[in-house]
């Protein structure tokens, strides 16, 4: 049996020492940009949702616009308690709702003309919303 060259010997070592971090070093890169997709994921449902229960309020206060509640949307909310304008029409709906496991209240409606507005609201976790808001005939 020949033996190895002595300038041959140990070369498996350190080859297979590099083969192992190289397939370390990828395998980690690939488990950093799956947690970074899973991470925009998250965050690209969350903001769907905020959405959809900004457009949930929206609609709300669209569909309360067409019956008795549109004298209020005519005013500002700040005026809606002192109005001898809306008689018998309770603010209150118009104030407070839960939408999507979320909790919201009304902090200002702002009207522009006689069909839009701005709907100012806070949510119950903190967040608040600015909605500009066109209302149906």
């Amino acid at each position: 049996m020949r033996l190895p060259h002595p300038q041959q010997r140990g070369f498996v070592l350190p080859l297979a020492l590099t083969t192992s971090a190289l397939l370390l070093l990828s395998s980690l890169s690939l488990q950093t940009l799956a947690l970074h997709a899973r991470q925009r994921s998250r965050q690209a449902l969350a903001t769907a949702k905020i959405r959809d229960a900004e457009r949930s309020v929206a609609m709300a206060f669209q569909r309360h616009a067409v019956v008795a509640y549109a004298c209020l949307l005519a005013l500002p909310s700040s005026a809606w308690d002192a109005s001898e304008h809306c008689q018998g029409v309770n603010p209150t709906v118009l104030q407070s709702g839960h939408v999507v496991d979320l909790d919201w209240q009304l902090l200002h409606w702002q009207p522009y003309g006689a069909m839009a507005g701005t709907l100012q609201l806070r949510w119950s976790d903190g967040r608040r919303s600015l909605l500009d808001l066109e209302l149906l005939p």
